[in-house]
């Protein structure tokens, strides 16, 4: 037999081993065999890589200024503020003058020292009782105007800022060391003597040597000189 017909008992295995290598891409597909030419052709491109951005210098915060005050601004500023005073309290007390502190301390205190209203008996109205607590104020109990106060002690010797603002700083001065060493025996009678020194008798004895030290003639003229700046005329 000839040669050609060795050919048609050889397996296709075998047959297809003997194929040019080109053949190969004739079973590929289109899309495949085209990516794969491309890839061959073209050497991988290397990628650049993004430039760094330099960071600019973080630039110096400049400090804070700070406003300064001078001496002659703080007073103006304290004389305007003795102008906006309202009424003849809020001017003593605000300035923190020495005759107002001592009003201030003796109002906390003024029944060690002022015996108001006097120890006299009250004569009870007719309709009305006394209201226990308060001599010399009646309330009525009988009639039309059930519950009605009726208060008959001095209002001119009444211990009250109005009253004592009229008294000399030596008068303020006398009465409020009065009351302070009368609490300061009422306190020891009731806490007995201690071992050491209670912060109430403390705040006492302190209050006692501040109010020996106050310069009278000199308080009286610095709380008319405050309460001319504050434009109150006193009655």
């Amino acid at each position: 037999e000839d040669e050609d017909d060795d050919d048609d008992d050889v397996p296709l295995s075998k047959l297809r081993g003997v194929v040019d290598d080109d053949s190969e891409e004739d079973d590929l597909p289109l899309v495949k065999l085209k990516s794969a030419r491309k890839k061959k052709a073209e050497p991988a491109k290397k990628k650049k890589a993004p430039a760094k951005k330099k960071k600019a210098p973080a630039k110096k915060k400049a400090p804070a200024k700070t406003k300064k005050t001078s001496a002659a601004a703080a007073a103006s500023s304290s004389a305007n503020n003795d102008d906006e005073y309202q009424t003849v309290a809020a001017a003593m007390y605000g300035s923190g003058s020495l005759k107002g502190l001592l009003i201030q301390r003796l109002l906390c205190r003024w029944w060690y020292a002022i015996d108001w209203p006097a120890s006299t008996s009250f004569e009870t109205p007719r309709n009305f009782d006394a209201l226990d607590g308060f001599p010399g104020v009646f309330v009525q109990t009988k009639g039309d105007s059930v519950g009605k106060l009726l208060d008959q002690r001095d209002e001119s010797t009444k211990p009250c800022f109005a009253n004592f603002l009229k008294m000399e700083s030596s008068e303020l001065k006398d009465l409020l060391t009065t009351a302070l060493e009368r609490q300061l025996e009422a306190l020891m009678e009731a806490e007995g003597k201690e071992d050491g020194t209670s912060d109430t008798e403390k705040e006492i004895k302190d209050l006692i040597k501040w109010t020996n030290k106050v310069n009278t003639s000199k308080a009286d003229k610095e709380a008319t000189k405050i309460l001319k700046k504050a434009t109150i005329m006193l009655q």
